[in-house]
């Protein structure tokens, strides 16, 4: 099943399918690692529309509540 990022819990691993934001941000993204087919788990979770952290290729990252809303992932027991 494909569903947003932000929709992930916590401890969570996923395989990225698309981001959906603009150029300039997508491109950021995709220099982090936030690409088509790559692992990422989420490590930490804020307060509601706080800053979550993912571990996406041995690096932690911290993302907005807005971006993490345009990276669409996909859920699955076999990833």
């Amino acid at each position: 099943m494909v569903i947003p990022l932000s929709q992930i819990d916590l401890g969570e691993t996923v395989k990225v399918v698309w981001v959906a934001s603009e150029k300039h941000m997508a491109d950021r993204l995709a220099d982090l690692g936030f690409i088509p087919d790559e692992e990422i788990s989420c490590v930490l979770k804020g307060r509601k529309g706080g800053m979550r952290a993912y571990l996406v290729r041995n690096a932690v990252i911290g993302l907005r509540e807005e971006n993490i809303g345009e990276i669409f992932v996909r859920t699955s027991p076999s990833l």
